[in-house]
């Protein structure tokens, strides 16, 4: 099941980055994805392999999957951007029908 990230999770990304927090929606949603995005595209500038697939990979898993977050599209040419949503993984297992 995948669900649009709410507010109190974008406060929660700029707040652990010790950024200010702004009083509109719209500008919290930017700010935090502008910060997970210049994030991102600094982690995959840092790691020299001749792949760039695997520096994507490995960034993704560290910024976005540890946080329970899925990353959408990206650039980083330009200004960095991104989208993301969260996920919600089921837990639950199925019992065996006898």
């Amino acid at each position: 099941m995948n669900t649009n990230i709410t507010n109190d999770e974008y406060v929660k990304i700029l707040t652990y980055y010790k950024s200010p927090i702004p009083k509109s929606k719209r500008l919290l949603k930017k700010k935090a994805e502008e910060l997970l995005a210049q994030k991102l595209c600094r982690c995959i500038k840092k790691i020299e392999t001749p792949y760039e697939e695997r520096a994507i990979g490995i960034c993704t898993k560290t910024i976005f999957n540890r946080r329970g977050l899925t990353r959408g599209k990206f650039k980083c040419k330009g200004k960095p951007s991104v989208t993301f949503r969260k996920t919600y993984s089921s837990n639950k297992t199925r019992k065996s029908r006898k």
